[in-house]
């Protein structure tokens, strides 16, 4: 759900701040208000392409920002929680258009590809307007559609199974069937690698206790020395620390006879004269066991010059190069496998083909059942749009060589909202707003989505009026039951049932016009469903005919 939506120098706009709720959200205002432009600014959000026209004149750079909520389950979520850019149940998206050149987009505080961004807007909403790209101009949705109709989805998923389970028999067996030449050279290799590293007799760890151990022998000499002069200063020589450390020891044990509060200064400094000789001996000791050892040490240079040579090809330590040893030992041992294990890979392959076939062409007929319906469900609802002799068609071709994860079918919708004409793809022909009613038909009657959804309808109402008007409203409230809904429209008979109802107004400011937004409540509403009536000429009748009109809607959805 767009809760809250702040716009900056876009088109224009100088800047705006509006909070939406749940329900139906109604926009209107006069011709010319800048209502559209509210749509292609929520349109960014959604991933639409940015242009450096939408940028208000005489500033540097526009910004649109969207706060959305979405609940535990929304699917948008998953992507986010990939991307790692979840946040909890807020989601904050940021585009901005700069006069200088290109555009960014940020999610939750985080720089994102239009292409992510694309993807993400696919869960959050469907813009529907007229000159929008959306969800229901893509033949390869239909099918979704179709399926939703027929409540196919146990079907569907069967069939997405048994393609899942038959592409990996395949990918398993491709590889099992590999030119003889190809795999005897591949063995070959795998052995060759095996025996390499074999050959160095390795253990985990190995590298990092040879390279301790030489650095211990090739510092022999100098921590020899430095052990021995230690020595010598602490204990061995005339006039060593020791000896000058026991005649001040003399000196506090004499002082402590005539004074015993230097009894425990005695004591700590005999501990010091303990540890000092612990130190001594234990240098001692340490130069004793230095170890002069050239050839070990050049034999240690020549074990780990191998070992460089192994990481080179097999990986960065000594760790890596026997983690790959095991992963090609794995590799050879499915290689080596007999052809035993190729016949029952072919046998399981032949097995779940059968297997998804029948599931796919059950589907398929379910599907050439279900075509006829919806054709006739769409054709009524948009005879009640305003677009009485329109012809929906469900145009539907099946080639059982062929192998997807939806079956053995495509799908196109096909239209014609003119007598006479043939059915042709619903990309082609039909208009913004037809186009708006042939989605609220198919919304009316199907929801692809379990989860709430941002939809937009721009020019829903173009070419229709009266009963038709009131049909199209009492939809688009219904939809707004399982989605937010928002609606551009200039006719009072769908206004009237909105839950929420906004006008947009261009105003002039400082010698410029900038376009506002209000929430309309009581009389406001009245006044404006009544300008929507008869224009600017706005009547005591005109405000009664309002209200009452509005008070009939009310009473009706309780």
């Amino acid at each position: 759900m767009l809760s809250f939506l702040t716009i900056e120098n876009f088109a224009l706009i100088d800047r705006l701040e509006v909070e939406f709720r749940q329900g139906l959200t109604l926009i209107t205002g006069e011709t010319g208000s800048g209502k559209s432009i509210l749509v292609d600014a929520v349109g960014l959000l959604t991933g639409q392409r940015a242009y450096q026209e939408m940028i208000r004149q005489g500033c540097e750079r526009a910004r649109v920002e969207g706060a959305f909520h979405l609940d535990a389950k929304h699917p948008a979520r998953d992507l986010l929680g990939a991307a790692g850019l979840e946040n909890g149940d807020e989601l904050i998206i940021r585009r901005e258009i700069i006069q200088a050149g290109g555009s960014k987009a940020v999610v939750n505080g985080s720089l994102v590809t239009l292409a992510f961004l694309s993807e993400l807007g696919m869960r959050l909403g469907d813009i529907h307007g007229q000159h929008d790209q959306q969800v229901l101009l893509q033949p390869s949705t239909h099918l979704d559609f179709l399926d939703a109709f027929g409540q196919n989805q146990a079907a569907v998923a069967q069939v997405l199974s048994l393609h899942t389970e038959l592409q990996a028999v395949r990918s398993r067996l491709a590889a099992g069937r590999a030119t003889e030449q190809e795999r005897l050279q591949r063995i070959d290799n795998l052995r060759f690698q095996i025996d390499d590293i074999a050959r160095l007799a390795l253990t985990r760890g190995l590298d990092l206790e040879l390279e301790k151990e030489r650095t211990l022998l090739g510092t022999a000499e100098k921590r020899l020395h430095h052990a021995q002069d230690s020595f010598q200063i602490l204990y061995e020589s005339e006039a060593s620390v020791l000896s000058q450390v026991s005649a001040v020891k003399r000196n506090l044990q004499a002082l402590a006879a005539f004074d015993d509060s230097l009894a425990p200064a005695v004591a700590r400094f005999e501990e010091t004269c303990f540890q000092l000789e612990e130190v001594s001996f234990q240098l001692r000791d340490y130069a004793a066991h230095v170890e002069h050892n050239p050839g070990r040490l050049e034999e240690i240079e020549a074990r780990l010059a191998e070992i460089q040579k192994a990481r080179r090809k097999y990986g960065e330590s000594v760790d890596e190069i026997l983690n790959h040893a095991e992963r090609v030992r794995n590799e050879l041992e499915e290689l080596s496998g007999s052809e035993e294990q190729l016949e029952e890979l072919g046998r399981r392959e032949t097995l779940i083909r059968d297997r998804y076939r029948d599931a796919a062409r059950r589907l398929s007929e379910k599907r050439r059942s279900d075509k006829k319906g919806l054709s006739k469900v769409v054709e009524k609802e948009l005879a009640g749009l305003s677009m009485q002799n329109t012809v929906f068609d469900v145009q539907m071709t099946t080639d059982e060589d062929l192998v997807t994860e939806k079956g053995i079918d495509a799908i196109e919708f096909m239209i014609s909202p003119n007598p006479g004409e043939l059915p042709r793809p619903l990309a082609k022909i039909v208009s913004g707003g037809e186009l708006s009613r042939v989605m609220l038909a198919l919304k009316s009657i199907l929801t692809l989505e379990t989860y709430e959804k941002t939809l937009v309808f721009d020019e829903v109402d173009a070419g229709i009026g009266g009963r038709v008007a009131s049909n199209v409203g009492q939809k688009l409230a219904a939809l707004a039951r399982r989605h937010q809904v928002f609606c551009v429209t200039h006719l009072p008979q769908i206004a009237v049932y909105s839950d929420h109802h906004f006008r947009v107004d261009k105003q002039a400011a400082s010698g410029r016009a900038t376009v506002g937004i209000r929430l309309l409540k009581n009389k406001e509403r009245i006044q404006e469903l009544a300008r929507m009536m008869t224009g600017d000429r706005v009547t005591q009748t005109t405000l009664k005919h309002a209200a009452e009109l509005l008070q009939s809607v009310k009473s009706d959805q309780h």
